[in-house]
């Protein structure tokens, strides 16, 4: 069985676990680069969330092909969703959940591979 990590928002109202990553990405598309996000996907079945509704906030932009969960209570941005889509291409994109590394409690990201995105120009 996989180890799994633990982490969450800095005040501990929103928690997750999930299998520790094999890659980090850094984005620079607007909302990544300032929410200074390491993203590491999952497949929804692979992370456990413990969230407080009452202090977790949505937002979306643009397509709302993305929601981005972040803790009404001390700030940090915990965890983003995508739906299953289809490109215009016809491509088969699975859901996913996406964690920010950056708030894994026991994760040496100096270990972790970076993949670099142009978000802002893609």
């Amino acid at each position: 069985m996989t180890a799994r990590l633990q982490g969450g928002c800095h005040c501990g109202a929103q928690r997750f676990s999930a299998p520790a990553p094999e890659s980090v990405t850094q984005c620079n598309c607007s909302i990544c680069s300032k929410r200074g996000t390491l993203a590491a996907y999952y497949a929804p079945e692979q992370v456990e969330l413990s969230l407080s509704p009452e202090v977790l906030g949505a937002y979306q932009w643009g397509d709302r092909m993305m929601t981005f969960h972040h803790c009404m209570a001390c700030g940090c941005g915990a965890f983003d969703e995508t739906p299953a889509w289809t490109t215009d291409e016809g491509e088969a994109r699975p859901a996913r959940i996406i964690l920010n590394a950056r708030l894994f409690d026991e994760l040496d990201l100096a270990a972790v591979p970076v993949r670099i995105v142009n978000g802002r120009n893609a």
